[in-house]
């Protein structure tokens, strides 16, 4: 279990929409890539499809690194260092989807919640938080 974000902070990782997860290739570059999310009891979970890159890199070398930041005006930001857990819990899986699809598509009957629906299975990953830093140039 890894730190929780509580506060003002948890209400701006909540409003956002877009998160970049940073991921370590085998050769050990950085790779980066932008996700939806959702935050669940203090903790940031992402999902994704078994074959991505960023799912082969969390197999291997599970240490990661999440923002989420502000692209104007007032400019501020959050990033969390930390470690990838695989989720099995089926009941936490589903409370992650529902809570995604709600979040980025609204009714279930939209376009996006079918495209995603019909995707099949995805893991989840929950983002075991060591460190939380954060930036506000407002």
């Amino acid at each position: 279990m890894g730190k929780k974000l509580t506060g003002d902070w948890a209400v701006y990782v909540a409003l956002q929409k877009i998160g970049h997860l940073s991921t370590i290739d085998p050769d050990g570059t950085p790779h980066c890539t932008p996700v939806f999310y959702a935050m669940m009891d203090g903790e940031i979970y992402v999902g994704t499809q078994r074959g991505r890159k960023k799912f082969r890199n969390l197999e291997r070398e599970p240490k990661v690194c999440f923002t989420i930041d502000t692209p104007t005006s007032p400019y501020k930001g959050i990033m969390v260092q930390g470690t990838a857990q695989i989720i099995d819990d089926n009941a936490v899986h589903e409370k992650y989807r529902e809570a995604l699809m709600y979040r980025y598509y609204g009714h279930p009957d939209s376009a996006g919640w079918k495209y995603i629906s019909s995707l099949g299975s995805s893991v989840l990953i929950k983002i075991n938080a060591d460190r939380w830093s954060h930036w506000d140039f407002g």
